[in-house]
């Protein structure tokens, strides 16, 4: 089956902790991933922490008891290796997976390391490999995290990365704080078509 590539999703992201989603984190990231398929995107992912599992279990639900198809028409998982690789490796792993995608959303992008909650220094680079390949950029902003930081990197440089201010409103409301997770959703659906 060919694909339109302007209809498949890179979910980048990674979560030891959902900020302030709090309890809302899973259930945020399982509709997000149920209404893209259900407005008939593709979804890639790389499987990251504390995002990976709830974007595979929404999946299944959505492809298999509502749409009755076959998951690899919807989803395509590329796990990382839990041993360690490098970089090169890491980075070719990245490109591959982000390449086959026309939109790219980001969202929370933290991890434990060294017993501390730190910055998935991952994301930043996915972020570049999407702008490489011309992605359509959405970093959820209201997230926090990484994604916070590249919401307003794109917001302050907004010109750079669009041709036109159309949809700016909406990139402006993905970063506002306590915004509820069904509003950003419906904003990421609004930016993505």
């Amino acid at each position: 089956m060919l694909f339109n590539k302007g209809r498949t999703v890179f979910i980048s992201g990674s979560a030891y902790e959902y900020g302030s989603f709090g309890d809302l984190g899973k259930p945020f990231v399982k509709d997000l991933t149920k209404t893209l398929l259900k407005n008939n995107f593709r979804i890639i992912s790389g499987y990251g922490l504390g995002v990976g599992s709830s974007v595979v279990e929404s999946a299944l639900d959505e492809v298999y008891l509502r749409k009755k198809e076959s998951i690899s028409d919807h989803l395509h998982v590329y796990p990382f290796p839990s041993s360690p690789r490098p970089g090169d490796i890491k980075d070719c792993y990245r490109e591959d997976m982000i390449s086959q995608a026309g939109v790219v959303i980001f969202i929370f992008g933290n991890k434990l390391e060294d017993i501390s909650i730190r910055e998935a220094d991952g994301m930043m680079k996915e972020f570049e490999i999407a702008r490489s390949h011309k992605a359509k950029l959405i970093p959820v902003g209201a997230s926090g995290y990484i994604a916070e930081r590249l919401w307003l990197e794109v917001l302050l440089h907004y010109d750079e990365y669009f041709d036109t201010r159309e949809k700016f409103e909406l990139y402006e409301q993905l970063g506002t704080p306590y915004t509820r997770p069904e509003r950003l959703i419906d904003l990421i659906i609004q930016i993505a078509k």
